[in-house]
């Protein structure tokens, strides 16, 4: 930008402000931060031995009376009508190792669930 034509400064020119302030040139960029080496593993430890191995679930809650659970993992639950309410659900699940890692928009009174744990 320091081949660019300087221009009158119009505005202040009309508003009476006289002279028009200098141009202020840009504060330096600071120095990129110095790559840092990854930390050297042990011998015999592997990228894949720190990795978590997971199981999923999908639960699809229907609007009865209250959300409940309706299909685990695609299959419906028998008697679903009669199942838990959702919070009720929840604890059940969380007790068993379940974690709630997200949850999809409702549509059609039904609400996606995903859960996860560690596979033993």
């Amino acid at each position: 930008m320091a081949d660019r034509k300087q221009t009158p400064d119009v505005l202040s020119e009309i508003l009476g402000g006289g002279q028009p302030e200098p141009a202020v040139a840009p504060p330096p960029r600071p120095a990129p931060a110095p790559q840092r080496k990854p930390a050297a593993r042990k011998a015999g430890q592997s990228a894949r031995a720190k990795q978590a191995k997971w199981e999923y679930m999908e639960v699809v809650f229907r609007d009865y009376g209250g959300y409940r659970p309706r299909f685990v993992n695609g299959e419906e639950q028998s008697s679903w009508k009669r199942a838990p309410l959702i919070h009720d659900y929840l604890n059940q699940v969380g007790e068993d190792g379940w974690e709630l890692v997200g949850v999809g928009g409702r549509h059609n009174d039904q609400m996606p669930a995903y859960f996860r744990r560690p596979k033993a």
